[in-house]
């Protein structure tokens, strides 16, 4: 499925960092949201770019210390990001359920492949902000492979 969103550029960074870190660490998403006492579906929720669901600096800190991640540095970009909102097309790949998400080389699987981002101008991102309802960050471009 590809499909394209729209989404502040460091949401998007910390979602796939925690994500890594969360694998790498053997927790599955309903492990990591039953940790930080939220529903068993907070992960897959937020982990999902078709979900508008994302944390916040508090879920982000109970997230971290259930991961063992001492410092924010080892979660956020090492820069300030010079964006605020971005489009992002992406390919969904999709897994078995029974499919590992770490390769025999210890790396993290992606669960998705960028097509390609663009950076919002202030115009549009004034547009995005009059819009209403879920379709104003996720446009389903394609429902195939």
């Amino acid at each position: 499925m590809v499909i394209e969103i729209i989404i502040s550029e460091i949401d998007f960074y910390i979602t796939q960092n925690i994500r890594e870190k969360r694998i790498l660490s053997g927790m599955s998403q309903q492990d990591l949201s039953c940790t930080i006492g939220e529903s068993e579906s907070y992960f897959r929720n937020v982990e999902d770019p078709k979900h508008p669901q994302k944390m916040d600096h508090r879920m982000l800190a109970k997230a971290a210390r259930a991961l063992k991640i001492e410092r924010y540095e080892d979660i956020y970009p090492e820069k300030v990001p010079k964006h605020d909102l971005v489009k992002i097309r992406l390919k969904l790949l999709k897994k078995e359920n029974d499919e590992k998400e770490i390769d025999e080389n210890g790396n993290v699987i992606p669960n998705m492949e960028i097509i390609f981002t663009k950076y919002l101008s202030e115009k549009e991102i004034n547009e995005f902000k009059i819009r209403e309802g879920r379709d104003k960050f996720l446009k389903i471009i394609s429902n195939g492979s």
